[in-house]
């Protein structure tokens, strides 16, 4: 089982991580070469996908001041609140009042155009995409995405989640249907991934939605879920996540940032950091590796002006 402590403490690093990965290296640089002398960090809430913030907050001073000790140098600073809101991000962003940004593929959408297209950093699980699945019983009635109308399905409540009430909402577009909201029973969130999943093995629930690499988890831990549940829904790969520098950060302070996330897990921090985020390190990709997800987002964004036309 994964507790929600672990999956807690992963959704705090994003924060840490520029934290360590800044006081890896200095570069040589003057104020005449840069209007900030550090770069300045600031995370989305959206990441923390009902983490406590407070505690994430507390846990990213902890690791600075341990990093900061170890290295005593610094090239990046954070704003004072570290995670802020969804419009207050995009707004400083704007305005370029933030050089680096952890953000969601929502909100990178509307900052795409202001973030420089080579320097994006992800973790290497999600490089490539990640898939969300629609479980449901192999006992169940139901053999199409029409046949959900009046289901009642749970969601896990996790980070890289954030695009799939796009996706869902796309989908049932497609096939005619209505938003989710008005086409399901009832819809619930938990961040226990047994509880989203063990519910609907237990017939308690029609469906449930995870992340494909949760699923495989998930099976790993209880092999007789695979021979009950199948994916009724697969969604396209996407990207929820994203580090990213504004066009135009001084390209010595980038570099040198870029530099020490890629060698983050040579140091007693990073290498902690890494593991919590369950993944092997970080890459650096550009942003043609965002065209499917600015894609569905695009989509999404497309499909709300249409049903907020259809109000009026």
């Amino acid at each position: 089982m994964i507790c929600l402590d672990q999956r807690t403490n992963r959704r705090r690093c994003l924060a840490m991580l520029a934290a360590v990965a800044a006081a890896t290296m200095v570069p040589r640089l003057s104020m005449s070469e840069s209007k900030r002398a550090a770069l300045l960090v600031a995370i989305s809430a959206e990441t923390l996908a009902g983490a406590n913030i407070n505690d994430a907050r507390a846990a990213y001073r902890v690791w600075l001041r341990e990093v900061a000790y170890q290295y005593g140098v610094k090239t990046a600073e954070t704003v004072p609140e570290i995670f802020i809101p969804s419009e207050e991000i995009i707004r400083d962003v704007r305005q370029d009042l933030i050089d680096c940004y952890g953000v969601t593929a929502l909100e990178f959408a509307k900052i795409a155009d202001l973030t420089d297209p080579d320097s994006l950093v992800l973790q290497d699980y999600i490089s490539g995409g990640i898939e969300y699945v629609f479980l449901i019983h192999n006992q169940s009635r139901f053999r199409t995405v029409s046949d959900l109308r009046g289901a009642n399905i749970v969601s896990h409540l996790h980070r890289d989640m954030v695009l799939m009430p796009p996706w869902l909402s796309i989908t049932l577009a497609e096939n005619n249907l209505p938003a989710p909201e008005s086409f399901f029973a009832s819809q619930k969130l938990n961040a226990s991934l047994t509880q989203v999943v063990l519910p609907v093995f237990f017939r308690r629930l029609d469906g449930a939605i995870v992340a494909r690499q949760s699923w495989e988890t998930a099976l790993e831990l209880n092999p007789q879920l695979g021979r009950d549940l199948r994916p009724l829904m697969v969604s396209p790969k996407v990207i929820p996540i994203i580090f990213g520098f504004r066009r135009g950060t001084n390209a010595n302070l980038r570099k040198a940032l870029i530099d020490s996330i890629q060698r983050i897990s040579t140091i007693t921090a990073g290498a902690q950091i890494v593991a919590l985020y369950q993944s092997k390190g970080f890459v650096v990709r550009s942003i043609v590796a965002m065209k499917d997800t600015l894609e569905l987002v695009r989509r999404y964004d497309r499909l709300k002006v249409q049903a907020a036309g259809r109000k009026q």
